[in-house]
């Protein structure tokens, strides 16, 4: 009850970002750049968690702390409302981490998820016919960054990615969901604003960007 309630008034007050006037066109279409891409139709349709995330962090040759992972993760349960928890049961994870590279994760990776990542590493999920993302997973080759802030940023940039935001947003060169590394190591307000959007009740998975404009021009 508590978590519901914190989502309510996060969410509240995140409209006030776009809220103090109406939503402009802008946002509107950053709003739809970010959230929109295609089911297995080739449809571009909104997809989103609606089941309890539960993730696990794997951990290479190059250990790194992932008690900042937690906090990304506790944010984004804020932000969107859902049941998010770390845990060690294997049955349990939707959701994995794995720091370091590739070849070290041979037997946990399959070819399938391999063949989006590069040399830096990437992102994978899968969802069903009605745009709800039930798995997903990413890679951050720890080793191949040479600042500790622009590793936190990839980290921070390929979980929320997972979470439904599969598309850069370049007219937003200081977001989170900028296409370039840009040391950006926290959700900001707009950012914070897209998220709880994306996770209010008038957008649910599946819809189409028709139905997305029929909600947006309410706003």
């Amino acid at each position: 009850m508590k978590v519901h309630f914190i989502f309510l008034l996060s969410f509240l007050i995140s409209l006030s970002t776009f809220a103090q006037k109406t939503m402009n066109q802008a946002d509107k279409d950053n709003f739809k750049t970010v959230v929109l891409s295609k089911d297995q139709t080739g449809l571009p349709v909104i997809k989103k968690w609606v089941v309890p995330v539960r993730y696990k962090v794997y951990q290479g040759k190059e250990a790194y702390h992932s008690t900042e992972i937690d906090s990304i993760f506790s944010k984004i349960k804020v932000l969107t409302g859902l049941d998010i928890a770390a845990t060690t049961n294997e049955d349990e994870v939707n959701i994995s981490i794995f720091l370091g590279d590739r070849n070290e994760f041979t037997t946990q990776i399959s070819n399938v998820a391999a063949q989006y990542f590069n040399q830096y590493g990437g992102n994978y999920y899968k969802f069903n016919n009605k745009g709800e993302i039930f798995q997903g997973l990413t890679l951050i080759s720890v080793l191949k960054y040479n600042d500790q802030r622009d590793v936190r940023n990839a980290i921070r940039r390929n979980i929320i990615r997972l979470f439904g935001f599969t598309n850069p947003l370049e007219t937003k060169p200081a977001s989170i969901f900028y296409s370039q590394s840009n040391g950006v190591v926290k959700f900001d307000n707009y950012d914070s604003a897209l998220i709880r959007l994306l996770y209010s009740p008038q957008f649910v998975p599946g819809m189409n960007q028709v139905q997305v404009d029929e909600v947006l021009s309410k706003m």
